[in-house]
């Protein structure tokens, strides 16, 4: 059980890099400035989208993140909607 737990978190890395990569590339942050999709305080969009990738990715919902504890994002519930 303990391999299965070390390899999903080694994947969520993985899934995590190619994400940051994308973003990176692609000029993601630039594209969500161009559309006014910006806070005025706290995390950043782009920190936001990053996580919401990374939950579709790696196919875990943000609830049983926080159950777990792993990979736990440092805003609220309440900044996705």
């Amino acid at each position: 059980m303990n391999k299965r737990i070390t390899q999903a978190t080694q994947n969520d890395k993985q899934i995590s890099k190619s994400i940051k990569r994308f973003f990176t590339r692609f000029h993601i942050s630039s594209a969500l400035k161009a559309v006014n999709a910006y806070k005025r305080k706290g995390t950043p969009v782009t920190e936001i989208f990053q996580y919401m990738f990374l939950l579709i990715f790696s196919n875990r919902s943000m609830y049983m993140r926080l159950l777990t504890g792993k990979n736990t994002p440092n805003f609220a519930k309440a900044a996705l909607t």
